[in-house]
């Protein structure tokens, strides 16, 4: 039986066992996908064991999607151009990393808005998935602007992508078609008020934008996404971006197409 799992940490709230599971039970595929807590000081050794034990295949989530690299044998030209890895291949105790974020993040946006050509988008975030949203967005003629808590990461990620960058006080005086919230936000502040929540996302700002999307799932309906709908915008769910990212992620591993609808159903059937 080969082995598969998302490395991460924290990784108990991920919904990816459920999904390739399903679509290994589906394909009749003798695998399983596990969860592989592990922090920064344990990477290092846990990749090595990847090699030996083997483990054939990996997603990489928060926080190694750019430190990973380091222990990859090679790393394919659209992560590097990236600048961060999602997907871990493991061939012959070889390691590849690719990047299925933005293939993901464009198709869930690309299904609500239709082309992203001269789409003006604005992202709030700027962590190893905000490199794969950006560079997506670029690639398909998007206009793109990144603002974070700490500007100097945003301007990185401006620098790198040659894209508009600033501070999150800087953000509210953007505008666009689309707004993408990226950040950690939910994770570090889960409990936050609806007061911090307007100040941080007022009204006057989310009417700026027709399209509002948070990559997070759960909740699925983040605080963010609930006051866009009341207000009138079309919202899309971080759980698209996390099905199409695993798609890519189920091609790269097995070679085969990957079975959407039975990833889909054990995805929805997680979330409820």
């Amino acid at each position: 039986m080969k082995k598969y799992g998302i490395l991460a940490n924290p990784a108990k709230h991920s919904l990816s066992p459920v999904m390739f599971n399903a679509a290994f039970k589906e394909m009749e595929i003798d695998a399983e996908y596990r969860l592989f807590e592990i922090d920064e000081l344990g990477l290092s050794d846990f990749i090595e064991n990847v090699k030996h034990d083997p483990i054939s295949g990996l997603s990489v989530s928060l926080p190694h999607k750019e430190s990973v690299m380091d222990y990859l044998n090679e790393v394919d030209e659209e992560a590097r151009a990236i600048g961060a890895v999602n997907t871990v291949h493991n061939k012959g105790g070889f390691l590849y990393g690719y990047n299925t974020d933005h293939v993901g993040s464009n198709r869930a946006l690309e299904e609500a808005c239709g082309s992203l050509d001269g789409k003006r988008v604005v992202v709030m975030g700027a962590g190893g998935a905000v490199r794969g949203l950006v560079y997506g967005l670029k690639k398909a003629g998007a206009e793109v602007s990144v603002h974070n808590r700490t500007a100097e990461r945003a301007e990185a990620i401006g620098k790198d992508f040659d894209v508009e960058f600033g501070n999150l006080e800087e953000m509210k005086a953007a505008s666009g078609d689309v707004f993408i919230q990226a950040s950690s936000l939910w994770l570090n502040y889960p409990e936050m008020g609806e007061l911090d929540i307007n100040r941080l996302f007022p009204d006057e700002f989310v009417n700026k934008f027709s399209y509002v999307m948070d990559i997070v799932y759960k909740p699925l309906k983040t605080p963010l996404l609930a006051k866009a709908e009341k207000l009138g915008k079309s919202i899309i769910t971080g759980d698209k971006m996390l099905l199409y990212q695993a798609v890519e992620q189920f091609k790269i591993w097995t070679g085969k197409e990957a079975p959407l609808d039975a990833m889909q159903r054990a995805l929805e059937n997680g979330l409820t």
